[in-house]
C-alpha cells in the first residue's frame, strides 16, 4: 500500500484527462489540479489494512475487504439498507481550506437491485449513515447510474443520471472562499462539474472537521468478491487534522499524521450542549496515561479544545485516588457554538503539552442542541 500524507498545501499544476460519463462522450478536463505529491493517498496494493482507515459497518452480511490491490466490497443478497466501508483513522479535512480529492471506483453488477459504491465526508468519525455528502457508481433496479446524496438525519437530496462503463474516476472538491463544493467524473472545480452545492458548509455541519471514507450501499443486493471495489484513492489537495501520533512515522501503513506523544481520555460537562441554557462555561476533564505523574503537568501550558481552537480560561491538574493524573480545563462555551453552526451530535478534541514537550490529545462525543 502506497501511503503519503504531508501536513500542508501542496502546488497544483494542470493536467488533464479524457472521460465518457456525466459530461458527456469524450470530455476533456480543462484546468484539472492535481498534484506532484499528494497529501493522502492509497492504492490498496499491499492487501492489508493498516493504520490510515478503520472499518465501518461490517458484518455477517457486508464486508469491506482489501484483496487483490484493491478495497472490495461484499455483501448478501439480504442485507437492506447497508452501508460499510473504510473511514478516516483518527484524520479528517479541514473545512477552512480548499480541498480536493478522488477515487477510482467499478461496479458491475447485473442483478435487479439497488446499489451504490461510494466515497464522500462525513462529520461523524465512527459512521457516516446518518449525515454524509457521498458521490458514486451503481444502480437502481435496472437503472445503471451515476448517484450522489447528501444527508442530514431525516434531510435528503439526491440525484442520478445514466452510466455507460462498469468503472468511472469521481472527483470532489471544494471551494473554501465561496463555500462551494463540486461533484464530477471528469476533474475538479466549477467548469467540470456535474452537481455544485452552495453554502455547503453553512447549510449543513458548519466548519467541523469532516471525515472521508470510501464505502458500498446495498437494497438486497448480493455482491461478489470482484464485482465492487474502489482503487487509488488520492487526496490531491487540502490541509488534514488529527490529535494523534502514529506509532512509526516511518512506517509507510501508518498513514505519517504525526501530531501527538500520548492518547488521553476526555470528558465534557456537559455532554449534551445546550444553546439556550444559561451560563457560558464548558469543562473538560482529561485522564493522561498512567505513566504521567503530577510533576509532568505543565500549569503555563494552555489546552486547547476544537473545533474551534479554544484556548483553555482556567486549568488546574490533581492526582486521582487511582493513581492517574487528571487535568480539568474550562472553556467558552460562546466561542465553542460560534465554531459549530450546527446542532447534533459530534466529535470533540482536546490538546496540550507536558512540561517536557510532549503533547496529549484526546476525544469524546458531545450533543448540541
Amino acid at each position: 500500500m502506497s501511503r503519503n500524507v504531508i501536513l500542508l498545501v501542496v502546488v497544483a499544476v494542470v493536467a488533464g484527462r479524457v472521460s465518457i460519463g456525466l459530461k458527456g462522450p469524450g470530455g476533456v478536463a480543462r484546468g484539472q489540479t492535481t498534484t506532484s505529491t499528494p497529501v493522502i493517498q492509497d492504492n490498496f496494493d499491499d492487501n492489508k489494512q493498516g493504520t490510515l482507515w478503520t472499518v465501518f459497518g461490517s458484518g455477517t452480511s457486508a464486508k469491506a475487504t482489501e484483496v487483490n490491490k484493491r478495497l472490495e466490497f461484499t455483501t448478501t443478497a439480504d442485507a437492506n439498507e447497508t452501508l460499510v466501508g473504510y473511514i478516516g483513522n483518527k484524520w479528517w479535512i479541514d473545512p477552512n481550506q480548499d480541498f480536493q480529492m478522488k477515487v477510482d471506483l467499478y461496479f458491475n453488477v447485473s442483478r435487479q437491485s439497488t446499489g451504490w459504491v461510494t466515497f464522500g465526508l462525513t462529520p461523524n468519525s465512527s459512521t457516516p449513515k446518518d449525515r454524509h455528502v457521498m458521490f458514486g457508481i451503481g444502480r437502481f433496479t435496472s437503472f445503471e447510474n451515476y448517484w450522489w446524496q447528501l444527508k442530514e438525519g431525516y434531510r435528503t437530496r439526491t440525484d442520478f443520471a445514466s452510466r455507460g462503463w462498469p468503472s468511472a474516476t469521481l472527483y470532489i472538491s471544494y471551494d473554501y472562499w465561496n463555500d462551494i463544493l463540486y461533484l464530477s467524473d471528469i476533474g475538479y472545480g466549477k467548469e467540470e462539474a456535474w452537481q455544485i452545492l452552495y453554502d455547503f458548509v453553512q447549510n449543513n455541519w458548519g466548519r467541523v472537521p469532516m471525515y472521508v471514507f470510501i464505502g458500498v450501499t446495498t437494497e438486497n443486493l448480493g455482491i461478489a468478491s470482484g464485482s465492487v471495489y474502489a482503487d487509488n484513492f488520492v487526496i490531491d489537495k487540502g490541509r488534514i487534522g488529527s490529535p494523534y501520533q502514529s506509532p512509526d512515522s516511518n512506517d509507510p501503513d501508518n498513514g505519517g499524521v504525526i501530531i501527538t506523544d500520548l492518547v488521553t481520555t476526555l470528558s465534557i460537562v456537559p455532554s449534551t450542549i445546550q444553546r439556550k441554557a444559561s451560563g457560558d462555561r464548558i469543562t473538560a476533564l482529561v485522564g493522561l496515561p498512567k505513566e504521567i505523574v503530577l510533576a509532568d503537568w505543565c500549569s503555563t501550558d494552555v489546552p486547547v479544545l476544537s473545533p474551534g481552537g479554544i484556548s483553555a480560561g482556567v486549568q488546574g491538574a490533581f492526582t486521582w485516588v487511582d493513581g492517574t493524573v487528571k487535568i480539568l480545563a474550562s472553556f467558552s462555551k460562546t466561542s465553542f457554538l460560534e465554531a459549530v453552526t450546527r446542532d447534533g451530535e459530534m466529535e470533540v478534541h482536546i490538546t496540550g503539552k507536558l512540561k517536557d514537550g510532549r503533547t496529549y490529545a484526546g476525544d469524546c462525543t458531545v450533543t448540541v442542541e
